[in-house]
């Protein structure tokens, strides 16, 4: 096994689940393709686990986020705004 593993900067995911596995895309939009609108990107890297071990990791990155925000204040992301109508 090396002892290093390349590093990516990922701004996209696709997913797509089968009955046993779950399959991650990553991939990098640049600025032009971000202006240019649409769906293109550029793959960087392709991740395959079982369902279990993806579900499994949900509550390790809800801790790392909720670690972060405690010590930095609330990251903006799309679909976590706070509905103001109570």
């Amino acid at each position: 096994m090396p002892d290093e593993f390349p590093s990516f900067y990922a701004n996209v995911v696709q997913i797509t689940s089968g009955p046993f596995d779950l399959t991650m895309d990553f991939g990098f939009k640049t600025p032009e393709q971000l202006q240019a609108g649409g769906s293109a990107h550029d793959r960087v890297a392709r991740v395959s686990m079982s369902l279990s071990h993806a579900k499994s990791m949900l509550p390790l990155l809800a801790r790392a986020i909720a670690d972060y925000e405690s010590q930095v204040g609330s990251i903006p992301a799309p679909g976590f705004e706070t509905d103001s109508k109570g």
